[in-house]
């Protein structure tokens, strides 16, 4: 069976889903983004006011369009976030 994925969940995302971090099973040719957020949403209804704005980092780095998601991999969820 391969490893699960790691997801981190910061600022609003944690607050919606309740948790810090949570492991979700990954197909072993890996996850597309959307397939990742069908996961997600599925899991946790409470994100789907955030889809749109929130930003996905994998491996401490920006998921960058037609990137995938692998078993082992660490997902982040990164809502957008004001300085001063």
């Amino acid at each position: 069976m391969p490893a699960p994925i790691r997801v981190l969940f910061f600022a609003s995302a944690r607050d919606a889903v309740g948790c810090a971090e949570r492991t979700l099973p990954c197909a072993e040719e890996g996850w597309t983004e959307a397939i990742l957020w069908e996961h997600l949403l599925g899991a946790f209804p409470a994100l789907v006011p955030l889809r749109a704005s929130v930003r996905l980092a994998k491996n401490h780095e920006y998921l960058m369009a037609g990137s995938r998601i692998f078993p082992g991999d660490e997902v982040a969820l990164i809502p957008p976030v004001s300085g001063g």
